[in-house]
């Protein structure tokens, strides 16, 4: 774009932006509202918002009306009369709070009305996969969940909402008899087929007989994100070591939109796929556990960048009001740790910046000042002088104004705009976004641009994300503020939701091909995966709560992505292919907090089946008592870890309280796998110890009922049991080999 047609766009916003004052109160909108209203007004309203890219989205010349599914905070008990009287469809009311979508051309009256508070929507989220390709053999947490039958999620719904869903995968069976499909209703909200459809967008299918006939999401041949998730949580196996953790779980699932899908779109749908659209597949998940009587956990393995003007308030306490016994909503982290992501000007310090770090032609950072401030851009070239210099006052800033400016414009240009409003939640503070412009991508511009904030009576905050980060740059010492950390991503901000970073186990792998690939570069065995987003949040809360295992985690891969992505970017992740009815199916690894979220996920469907009454803050109370701490260094909950790592069979014991039995360990065998048969305690080791075993029943209130002492002889030992009540119970080994010392739960 050059310059002159640059500066006419920017004199159509400002232009816009004065309208529009006397029309909307844009106190009441969050940022993407105000501009699907400023769409509306300038006859633009078709245009896609800025998260989409730049691919251009399908259009029906059916359609007409373009719409944004937001929330609606109202003061009145009539909110669907009020909302129907401005066109709007309502889809859902916990207490003040509506979903609905609304006509673009109704948000400006809308927002006028004096029992409307607020109108709210953010951007759709993305995956949150590690862009480096691993793998890893088995879990922790598989081999716990394949060791205490006791617990498999049985009973227990495990809602997933994610993107990329092969419904037809064996994984999602009961065993290799496919004798049971799992998946019980599924809401594919990038479905075209939406006649008589009950969602603001796509339809749902119920019944093992209509999700199988869907076969996959619309979106399962360009991505496999979904399908790698649910397997995580709750995948059988099918023929391999590759179980979930509640591998007996019921499935329910939401195939959402995500910042990539949008050739699946139509351009005049773009803004009904919003965080208000995400908190409705939420609800569809626990309204489907609640019609089958089931608790349910809901998987969320994506996550957004949050504006900093508590734009999201309303998702969060929507979210909040989902909430409740039998109700758990798991968030991934994000994976923006990779970068420095967070620059801070203190109040009492004149000046303070740090130096952008982007590999596109456009970079996008989100600033929060409580005071008059002046934002000043300073390009290095090799030098320790800048050789431009631009200077972005804040006094008296305006309702909506903009700030537009060039840092250079020679050979390679720089377009800068400042846009900048008063917050909606505090009157202290103003909220700016900051745009840069290149004609060539940044890393490769001769000059190294500085972001600095000036103002000794203003604390600055400076946002940006793994795209938009900070950096050093030596020329320049003095501007060192970039730091790591405040880049957890929506909706794991919330102090609704458990939020969940990943740790790092194998580091490397042999893939199908037979080729090993080594992934252990600066990453330590045991640790935080570099990349696994850190605290605090945005609202200073201690996030993430809780880490699992997430790097190189083997799952099921789609077959449509295998079939219709063959030289895709993760096509050496592959474990193994298998056939299948005519099809072929993967076990392919991916890494990432989207990989993590699952484990705890799938975790906390065990423990729900041990208590299916079990609320968030009850789970916050498990984690605090039986998390793991990899780095003993640190004080617990921290900014990296939280309460640490997730431990679920520890979990299990607190849960029923067995914990509380001193004779009963907190770990199971390594060495002994235990189970049940025909009445019979059946021990199987995998060497067999030359050392006497002690065994020991407990039921779970500490009542020895069955004791013996053992010479194991051969690698499997059944123990007679004498008649018990069913119900469950604890089976302890004791041993001089620490190997084949333990407890573990079983089932009768």
């Amino acid at each position: 774009m050059n310059m002159r047609r640059l500066w006419l766009l920017l004199l159509a916003v400002v232009t816009t932006c004065s309208a529009l004052a006397q029309q909307a109160d844009f106190h009441k909108m969050s940022p993407l509202v105000r501009q699907a209203s400023r769409y509306a007004t300038t006859g633009n309203a078709t245009a896609r918002h800025a998260a989409v890219g730049n691919a251009t989205a399908r259009h029906s010349p059916l359609q007409t009306s373009p719409a944004i599914t937001a929330f609606v905070l109202t003061d009145t008990p009539q909110a669907d009369t009020l909302l129907s009287k401005h066109s709007c469809r309502h889809y859902a009311q916990l207490g003040d709070i509506a979903i609905a979508t609304i006509p673009l051309n109704q948000l400006a009256a809308l927002s006028r009305h004096p029992a409307v508070r607020r109108i709210e929507a953010n951007r759709p989220a993305r995956t949150l996969m590690d862009t480096v390709p691993a793998i890893v053999d088995l879990l922790p947490v598989y081999a716990a969940s394949a060791g205490h039958q006791a617990f498999t999620g049985n009973g227990v719904v495990v809602g997933v909402m994610d993107v990329g869903f092969d419904l037809t995968h064996p994984n999602f069976y009961n065993d290799t008899s496919l004798t049971r499909y799992r998946i019980g209703a599924v809401w594919d909200q990038l479905s075209r087929d939406t006649v008589g459809s009950a969602f603001p967008v796509g339809r749902d299918f119920v019944g093992q007989e209509a999700v199988l006939g869907h076969l996959h999401s619309i979106d399962a041949a360009t991505t496999s994100h979904g399908t790698h998730t649910v397997g995580i949580a709750a995948g059988s196996g099918y023929d391999s070591p590759y179980r979930g953790v509640a591998f007996e779980s019921d499935i329910c699932l939401v195939s959402n939109a995500v910042d990539s899908d949008i050739d699946y779109i139509d351009s005049l749908d773009l803004y009904k796929y919003t965080t208000a659209t995400d908190a409705l597949g939420f609800k569809y998940l626990f309204d489907y556990a609640d019609q089958q009587g089931k608790p349910c956990v809901a998987s969320f393995s994506e996550g957004y960048t949050l504006g900093l003007d508590q734009e999201d308030s309303l998702y969060a306490a929507f979210l909040d009001k989902l909430n409740g016994p039998g109700h758990i909503i798991v968030a991934a982290a994000g994976n923006e740790n990779n970068e420095m992501t967070y620059a801070e000007k203190p109040r009492g310090k004149e000046a303070a910046g740090a130096f952008i770090r982007v590999f596109k032609t456009e970079a996008n950072y989100r600033i929060k000042a409580d005071g008059p401030t002046t934002f000043s851009l300073y390009a290095y070239t090799d030098s320790t002088v800048p050789t431009y210099e631009l200077h972005l006052s804040s006094a008296a800033p305006r309702l909506d104004s903009l700030l537009c400016d060039t840092l250079f414009a020679d050979a390679d240009t720089c377009a800068v705009s400042l846009i900048r409003y008063a917050s909606s939640f505090n009157p202290q503070d103003t909220i700016y976004v900051l745009q840069l412009t290149a004609n060539h991508m940044f890393a490769t511009l001769p000059q190294h641009i500085a972001l600095v904030a000036e103002g000794a009576d203003s604390h600055v905050e400076l946002h940006g994300t793994s795209r938009d980060a900070f950096t050093y740059y030596n020329m320049a010492p003095q501007w060192d503020a970039a730091a790591y950390g405040h880049n957890i991503l929506g909706p794991g901000t919330f102090p609704s939701v458990i939020t969940v970073g990943s740790m790092a186990y194998r580091l490397g792998f042999t893939n199908w091909q037979g080729e090993y690939q080594d992934y252990s570069a600066n990453q330590p065995k045991g640790k935080r995966m570099k990349g696994s987003s850190t605290g605090p949040s945005l609202t200073g809360l201690m996030k993430p709560d809780v880490t699992a295992p997430g790097y190189n985690v083997i799952s099921s891969y789609s077959s449509y992505y295998l079939e219709d992505s063959p030289v895709a970017y993760d096509r050496n992740n592959s474990i193994a292919r298998f056939d299948v009815n005519g099809r072929t199916y993967g076990w392919n690894a991916n890494s990432g907090t989207s990989m993590a979220c699952p484990v705890v996920a799938g975790t906390i469907a065990l423990w729900l089946q041990a208590k299916p009454t079990l609320t968030r803050e009850e789970v916050m109370d498990v984690l605090s008592r039986t998390c793991r701490h990899p780095d003993e260094t640190l004080a617990y909950p921290n900014y990296q870890y939280g309460y640490g790592e997730i431990d679920a069979y520890r979990g299990l014991l607190d849960i029923l309280g067995i914990s509380g039995i001193k004779s009963v360990s907190q770990h199971q065998p390594a060495d002994v796998r235990i189970g049940t048969a025909h009445g019979n305690l059946c021990l199987q080791f995998s060497q067999v110890p030359d050392v006497p075993v002690k065994v020991c029943v407990y039921t779970i209130s500490g009542k020895q009922v069955c004791q013996k002492q053992l010479k194991p002889t051969a690698p499997e030992v059944l123990l007679p049991l004498p008649a018990l009540p069913a119900g469950i119970y604890a089976v302890q080994l004791t041993s001089r080999n620490s190997h084949c010392t333990g407890s573990q739960l079983i089932r009768l």
